[in-house]
């Protein structure tokens, strides 16, 4: 059966894209209209809407939200709780913050928590993209908004990751490179993998097998071992420009480059996502997501579905820019000498 997903992929945007065009929303080049409509018909895809659900019992909101996180460790996420917090307490609120840890039982056992402390709404960015993990968030008996990642069933803010991607691949072309290489989830729900990989292949650029050192779901003692271990399997780096999927894996595996002897940028590139604090400290270029823009506007959508007494009947997904931020670890800057 076709899914949104396969649509998207083979058109070679975000499935936030394919989602506009089916529903007639925002901007999206006619040309690439085009493409997704003929694609949806050659497939036989059927979009289907989701159902109305029936308006909430009303409740007195008791002025208590929750958040869950999938990690408190990432500079990014402890940035987010930052940002909803204020947001919250701004309205004399309070938030309750968990962390699943990125595990898919544990964050079913926080979900009911959540109903256990009957709060009026949930921010999450979900440990799991499967369709049957979202649509168990989509049946919450209160308002769910999904932060940094987007979901068609949910109401979520998030900026484009293919897109982020895509200029990561188009910055290191421009470079001048074409053995590159990526680190991080390498499935189809990564899209900032996708949009990676689509652009190289749009610009010509391989991306075989040998360069993609899948790491989903693991610490950073473990990808750090990971990354040195596929290091060993080869005698010469197979690489000499290299994306990783967020700014704490793309310092630890400058760290494990370092220690073998090769010097970032000039035997390698890196290139980071998320553009923390990490990345501003250790010189690392990195896809910058408007982290304040994604905590506000997570609030006020949530305060939407609040106000309107709905869950799901209006779902919005608000998709915003990323930008690439160029330093040290991928362009060699020249000082001026006054």
């Amino acid at each position: 059966m076709t899914t949104i997903r396969d649509v998207a992929e083979l058109a070679g945007v975000s499935i936030a894209t394919i989602s506009r065009v089916l529903n007639n929303k925002g901007k999206v080049s006619q040309e690439t209209a085009d493409r997704v409509r003929a694609l949806v018909k050659e497939l036989d895809y059927v979009y289907v809407k989701q159902p109305l659900k029936p308006r909430r019992t009303e409740v007195k909101p008791q002025g208590l939200f929750a958040i869950i996180l999938p990690t408190l460790s990432n500079p990014y996420f402890s940035e987010l709780l930052d940002i909803v917090e204020q947001e919250v307490q701004y309205l004399g609120r309070s938030l309750l913050v968990y962390n699943s840890r990125g595990e898919i039982k544990r964050e079913l056992s926080l979900l009911n928590i959540c109903k256990q402390q009957k709060i009026d709404g949930l921010f999450i960015v979900p440990s799991s993209g499967k369709p049957e993990h979202i649509a168990l968030l989509n049946q919450q008996p209160f308002p769910v908004v999904s932060l940094t990642q987007l979901h068609p069933e949910l109401t979520s803010v998030a900026v484009d990751h293919a897109e982020g991607g895509a200029q990561v691949a188009e910055h290191l072309t421009s470079m001048g490179h074409t053995q590159i290489g990526y680190l991080g989830p390498a499935d189809e729900a990564e899209q900032k993998f996708t949009g990676f990989r689509n652009k190289l292949s749009d610009l010509r650029i391989p991306l075989p097998a040998e360069r993609i050192i899948d790491t989903p779901d693991v610490s950073a003692p473990e990808l750090s071992a990971r990354f040195s271990a596929y290091l060993d399997q080869h005698a010469v780096l197979p690489f000499s420009a290299i994306f990783v999927f967020n700014d704490v894996s793309a310092q630890l595996v400058i760290e494990v480059l370092q220690s073998r002897g090769y010097r970032v940028p000039e035997d390698v590139l890196v290139v980071g996502f998320d553009n923390t604090l990490i990345a501003q400290v250790m010189n690392i270029s990195s896809v910058a997501q408007p982290i304040k823009e994604i905590g506000r506007l997570g609030f006020q959508e949530m305060m939407r579905l609040i106000e309107h007494n709905e869950l799901g009947n209006d779902t919005h997904h608000l998709i915003l820019s990323p930008r690439l931020v160029l330093r040290n670890s991928s362009v060699k800057l020249i000082k001026r000498v006054l």
